[in-house]
């Protein structure tokens, strides 16, 4: 007896908080509503800078160690991501072909903004000798215009090894066009100092925007032939897009969706334009607030505003329900909303503390869309919070709410919402049917739970991690068609980059380093690291032995790496002289550093940090003694993916424990009992490791979304036990029934518990409508977590109250 009235003492001081609260709002609701509505306004003047960001490195924090090593590389080298313009289905060596390509090689240079560099068969580097001369040139420059010098031109590029497999096909019917960006642009400052900053990922969809335009244009130029758009920054582009689409689009459904259940539920034109204000509100707040703090849109980020829609609803929806039961029995408006406080204040306080509590578990994840998910969305539950307990009583205050003919009341229980729960009505039969389930056989109720339990328990640690951009995409995406066919005609999609600091000036013109260095760069050539396949490499060596062999009268016996430190420095002066341009694509002006660039196929980011490992090993057993001196670092765009995907497991079983152990915390002291609290989490816990089970079997992977799904869904599916438990606590403590507690709790919160959960189940599934695969089972599989979780709530939470309290009436 004791528990029972530690927590009504405790609930009581809540709720008289709560009670103040809207003594005051009732008081004063018209300046309430203004000073609200301003702070409001200041916050939403942010929102015109709000930018998107679906960069690989905007998967990593500024200060992260990849993207650091990455940042200093493209300082000296340049962009390493680039758009790929592949044309497939023709014969490279036709005349009338070349000067298309030429053509449009040309456009794509005069039109397009920001360029680093455009290359192709067009303008490669061509370097020959010609008597004692080298000739370091474009390899179009003078472009062929008879049979003749087409077969000259044909032979050169036949010979150089280094142009297949990257810019033509070994078939000879397919070549690409290498787009990259400048890696900064100059901005000038208030004061006048010009500063770089990295290129914004408005100004990359710009230019793949441009891009589609001019291929668009010329492409009946080629006829019979394919063209495609595809590398890294059209996939980043492509994912922009649906980030743009996704967020405007999941916002409408969802609203309309929420609008029309509110009106069908309540048939109260108060009950869907109250709650849809306070969402507003509370929506517009978090994403000005991210402005203000300075964070981007991210991928995650797009399922932001139909999450806060079904947490705001829910809340008001709670309140809404209890004023509505108050007001239609004859009480004063004002009376009736200080009884929906006091009724559901402490509940919604506690169902947003358990939310924030789930998704705040994330925040602290190193995968800054994932951080900034569960930060913002744990920010928007506590706004949607305030927005609902100061805002819903203030426009009751000032509306004008009709009253509507209550039905007969089920056993006279002031609790029963007459206006839903009449005898007939399919809620009613079905909580009636949980209730006589749960209280009838309550033993087998809570086995076959244990049970299930168990056996998910065992299953779920088998679940596969993945990590794949492109599996995200339904496979008639054209930016995904176009990865596929660039990658199985010509060349892969994914720089992989290596930096060799040698410690000095000059360091990189060691002859036995770059001699070790270029028998260790010709064994990657169609090597395989750990299940990921090699297109090619390259580094200063082929620069190298292409120089030396055109000034040895283009015989193939010299094209080797010279072995006198003197001769390499001066057949890199001539190239420094005639194609800088080319040369520092490999070393820095020092001569200190030098580059290897590795492409490989788009993959499973699961596998990049073992063929980074792979990679190390097999430089420093081809390098021997000299990978002691010369150590070497990978960065680039790989790094950056391997990092994130070892962060995704920490952050999942990190996250997953701690909300598991906050919220189980605040379920004891909201209970004020450790065995309520403890076993109120199997209603909460098994709807999750069901759906993880289910993922296992099925082999869906956990990625960057469905990660997510385990902590949110914890953070939601425990609201509804919350509003159970109290509720049941309270009744409780009342009568000393366990059955008329339940009957008590379930008839009434049950109602509003029902509605919440339907909102957010049409909240997570207008996530199907998206473009990306991995969106839609985020949706669909959280929608039937929280599904499950009512259904928990409604048989087993009952059935553990029954084992626990029995169900014969107590006496004080």
């Amino acid at each position: 007896m004791s528990a029972e009235l530690n927590v009504h003492t405790e609930s009581s001081l809540f709720t008289r908080w709560f009670i103040s609260l809207g003594n005051y709002l009732l008081r004063y609701p018209k300046s309430a509503l203004f000073i609200i509505c301003v702070q409001m306004l200041i916050l939403m003047s942010a929102l015109p800078r709000l930018t998107i960001d679906t960069s690989a490195e905007g998967f990593l924090y500024d200060n992260a160690e990849p993207i650091v090593r990455y940042d200093a590389f493209r300082h000296v080298f340049g962009r390493d991501e680039f758009f790929v313009v592949a044309i497939t289905g023709v014969d490279v060596f036709n005349l009338e072909f070349l000067e298309k390509l030429t053509d449009l090689h040309h456009t794509l240079e005069q039109r397009l903004a920001r360029l680093q560099d455009v290359e192709s068969l067009v303008n490669v580097r061509s370097i020959y000798g010609d008597g004692d001369d080298l000739i370091a040139e474009e390899l179009l420059e003078t472009p062929p215009v008879t049979p003749e010098e087409l077969a000259i031109l044909k032979q050169r590029v036949q010979a150089k090894p280094v142009y297949y497999d990257r810019l033509i096909n070994r078939k000879e019917n397919a070549v690409t066009i290498m787009v990259k960006l400048l890696p900064h642009v100059q901005v000038d400052t208030v004061d006048g100092k010009a500063v770089y900053e990295n290129l914004s990922e408005e100004e990359i969809y710009e230019t793949y925007d441009d891009i589609s335009k001019i291929i668009e244009e010329v492409k009946g130029d080629f006829k019979g032939a394919n063209i495609y758009i595809g590398g890294t920054q059209a996939i980043g582009s492509y994912m922009g897009t649906v980030l743009q689409k996704d967020f405007g689009q999941f916002t409408v459904v969802a609203l309309l969706m929420v609008m029309v259940f509110l009106w069908t539920m309540f048939h109260r034109l108060s009950a869907v334009l109250i709650p849809i204000f306070v969402m507003a509100l509370g929506i517009i707040s978090c994403i000005s607030l991210m402005v203000w703090l300075g964070f981007p849109m991210q991928i995650t980020s797009s399922i932001l505003p139909s999450f806060l829609l079904a947490v705001c609803v829910g809340d008001s929806v709670h309140l809404l329900s209890i004023f509505y039961h108050h007001y239609d029995t004859g009480e004063k408006k004002d009376t009736a909303i200080l009884h929906a406080l006091e009724h559901t204040g402490v509940a919604v306080l506690f169902t947003t503390l358990t939310t924030a509590a789930g998704l705040l578990t994330f925040a602290t994840s190193e995968i800054r869309p994932v951080a900034s998910l569960g930060l913002f969305a744990a920010i928007g539950s506590v706004i949607a919070f305030f927005s609902t307990v100061l805002l819903v009583p203030v426009l009751l205050k000032l509306s004008h709410v009709k009253r509507k003919e209550m039905a007969k009341n089920l056993q006279g229980s002031s609790y029963y919402d007459a206006t839903k729960m009449n005898e007939g009505s399919l809620i009613f039969k079905f909580t009636q049917g949980c209730i006589n389930l749960s209280t009838t056989y309550p033993k087998y109720v809570v086995t076959v739970a244990t049970l299930l339990m168990a056996t998910a328990i065992a299953i779920v640690p088998n679940i596969r991690f993945a990590q794949n951009a492109l599996d995200w995409f339904p496979d008639d995406v054209p930016v995904k068609v176009a990865v596929e066919a660039i990658e199985k005609e010509i060349t892969g999609s994914l720089p992989f980059e290596i930096i060799i600091d040698t410690g000095e000036e000059q360091g990189a013109l060691n002859p036995e380093f770059l001699q070790a260095l270029d028998v260790w760069v010709e064994s990657l050539k169609d090597e395989t690291l750990n299940g990921v396949d090699v297109v090619t490499s390259s580094g200063l060596t082929t620069l190298l032995k292409e120089t030396h062999q055109a000034l040895n009268g283009n015989k193939p016996e010299f094209y080797t790496v010279p072995d006198n430190q003197e001769l390499i420095a001066q057949e890199l002066l001539l190239i420094e002289m005639d194609q800088a341009k080319d040369l520092y694509q490999f070393v820095d002006q020092k001569y200190q550093k030098t580059r290897v660039t590795i492409i490989m196929p788009w993959g499973d980011a699961i596998k990049f940090d073992a063929m980074q490992q792979e990679l190390v090993e097999n430089y420093n057993q081809a390098m021997g003694d000299l990978s002691q001196r010369y150590p070497i670092e990978i960065t680039g765009v790989i790094p950056v993916f391997s990092t994130m995907f070892a962060s995704m497991i920490d952050s999942a079983a990190t996250s997953y424990f701690f909300a598991f152990t906050v919220i189980c915390i605040m379920m004891i002291l909201l209970l004020r009992n450790f065995v309520d609290g403890l076993i109120s989490m199997l209603p909460n816990l098994l709807p999750i490791m069901l759906v993880l089970s289910y993922m296992t079997i099925v082999d869906i992977p956990l990625d960057v979304f469905t990660v997510l799904i385990g902590s949110i869904a914890l953070g939601l599916c425990v609201d509804d036990t919350v509003h159970f438990m109290h509720g049941f606590k309270t009744a409780y403590a009342r009568s000393n029934n366990t059955r008329q507690a339940i009957e008590e709790t379930l008839f009434s919160t049950g109602k509003a518990m029902l509605i919440t959960t339907v909102v957010l189940c049409c909240g997570f599934l207008t996530f199907m409508l998206s473009d990306l695969n991995n969106m839609d089972l985020f949706g669909s599989l959280t929608a039937v977590c929280i599904l499950m979780a009512l259904l928990a709530d409604f048989i087993i939470a009952p059935a553990l109250m029954v084992l626990r309290y029995g169900l014969d009436e107590k006496t004080a």
